[in-house]
């Protein structure tokens, strides 16, 4: 099947799953199998392998690396790369060698002459370059941006803190993900701290050339957006904002509907749609423009990875249409065995029939009233001693009623007595 998007979770889990306008989120299905499964191996980095987008190239917590071939829906590759501490925060391929790096800040090219680069410090995420392969971009926890040349081993640029705050107090720096623009050299930027950066490496300073603040946010992931010089972001609490990089920036569109922290965002390159993932389970589909949920589907286990085709499109999904036997008999035919079997059911329309189904008790009762009334004169008196044994068939109306006359009188009795004392 030709899935459109693909997922990974914290459990090792690899799912694909379509798209479409008319059935939403169909056709999910488990890329591996359950019992490969482990909370040891949980999906960190999902990429592709070509520019043909035939391989996915998936990264591993405990540095597994897996290749999956779309073509025939199948594994072809699996080993381990240890290098270094820690999971694989980012994955490609160069030239068919592969190249991994891991969060203790090592980064390196698996071939005969291996290449390891150190960053200098803890790595949260690491990219490749689209327009330059050669070219790649760290950054971690107080380790900003670097852009680094795999020929020569040597960084190309290095990004400086911006200036104190108003305090004179260092701003801390901690780079959770970065995205190179399309046909241009430079590198957008989101932070732990709620910072979004843009730099150019073309111009001679290394500060942000663009740089938007959201306080009380903490960012998690970014991703270029269908529009010019928009990323989208998406933070810890379970929101998703538009920011435009343009002058001095500006925080745009916020998307809601989530219920835990967004882990991965991802847009096409033509269509107006942001898909993401997030730890409460859910992959999401959201309009760029009107901000509006479009899907969601629960994918039973936290969600930490998340790639989209380049030729993502949602078309509708035509209904196969099934034609019954029934459909393929003429108009003229009829199936007398069919028509005679209703023929020859009872229809049960009298009240009697459901009236016989009743106690017997319940007929007796309502049989005596029914003889009392018509027997009775004007004068409340029966006219036989037959009506007379129909009357007396309750006696306990009548002991009830003599014994209401005869409170009612000792009521009255006792107020005359006491207006009596009082007059004396």
């Amino acid at each position: 099947m030709d899935f459109q998007v693909f997922v990974g979770g914290l459990s090792g889990v690899f799912k694909g799953l379509k798209i479409s306008h008319n059935k939403g989120v169909h056709n999910v299905k488990n890329l591996q199998k359950l019992k490969e499964i482990t909370q040891r191996n949980e999906v960190t980095v999902l990429n592709w392998a070509d520019k043909l987008e035939s391989e996915i190239l998936i990264g591993y917590g405990s540095q597994l690396v897996k290749i999956f071939d779309l073509n025939t829906n199948t594994f072809t590759y699996s080993e381990e790369k240890k290098v270094g501490d820690g999971s694989i925060c980012g994955i490609f391929k160069l030239n068919e060698s592969l190249v991994t790096a891991v969060e203790s800040g090592v980064v390196k090219v698996w071939k005969e002459n291996s290449t390891v680069l150190d960053t200098g410090g803890p790595l949260s995420r690491m990219r490749q370059s689209p327009s330059q392969e050669t070219i790649i971009g760290t950054g971690g926890k107080e380790n900003d941006l670097k852009l680094w040349d795999l020929e020569t081993g040597k960084t190309t640029f290095q990004a400086k803190n911006v200036r104190h705050d108003e305090l004179e107090l260092r701003v801390p720096v901690w780079v959770m993900d970065l995205a190179f623009k399309p046909n241009s050299s430079q590198v957008a930027v989101a932070t732990r701290y709620g910072h979004v950066r843009l730099y150019d490496p073309s111009t001679p300073t290394r500060r942000p050339v663009c740089q938007v603040t959201a306080k009380d946010l903490s960012f998690t992931c970014i991703a270029n957006a269908p529009k010019e010089n928009h990323v989208v972001v998406g933070c810890t609490t379970g929101n998703m904002y538009l920011v435009d990089l343009r002058g001095k920036g500006l925080l745009l569109n916020k998307y809601r509907g989530f219920m835990g922290s967004v882990r991965q965002v991802a847009c096409p390159t033509t269509e107006p749609y942001i898909l993401s993932v997030s730890l409460d389970r859910h992959f999401r589909v959201h309009h760029l423009n009107t901000k509006q949920l479009l899907f969601k589907e629960y994918m039973q286990s936290r969600l930490s990875g998340l790639l989209v085709k380049s030729s993502f499109t949602m078309e509708d999904v035509k209904e196969e249409s099934v034609e019954g036997k029934e459909e393929c008999k003429e108009e003229g035919e009829v199936d007398e065995e069919y028509e005679n079997m209703f023929d020859q059911m009872e229809v049960i329309t009298d009240k009697q029939n459901i009236e016989e189904e009743r106690p017997r008790k319940k007929q007796k009762t309502k049989s005596s009233k029914s003889v009392t009334e018509d027997k009775i004169e004007d004068n409340g008196q029966p006219n036989s001693e037959e009506d007379t044994e129909d009357v007396t068939e309750n006696p306990n109306k009548s002991e009830k009623r003599t014994r209401s006359s005869t409170r009612c009188k000792t009521k009255r009795l006792k107020k005359q007595t006491s207006e009596v004392i009082v007059v004396n």
